[in-house]
């Protein structure tokens, strides 16, 4: 397995019990289509993972405090 990103623009990260991490160019909007991110130009955005964050969907690092009994590396 490849760890380059040398096929696709666009790579993203899932944290167990933090941030997905995007990195690589895109737009992140609210359900209506408009833009939460005014910095056009920012290649990584780090997106709350544990639903605690006042900055939603933006991680503000509440995951630290939050409690999760869930298993780590699951993939459903």
């Amino acid at each position: 397995m490849s760890t380059t990103n040398e096929t696709c623009p666009m790579k993203i990260c899932c944290n167990p019990k933090g941030p997905i991490i995007v990195e690589g160019e895109c737009n992140i909007v609210d359900k209506y289509g408009r833009p939460l991110c005014a910095d056009k130009r920012k290649k990584t955005h780090v997106l709350c993972g544990c639903g605690q964050s006042l900055n939603k969907p933006f991680c503000d690092g509440k995951h630290n405090k939050a409690g999760d009994d869930s298993d780590d590396d699951v993939a459903n």
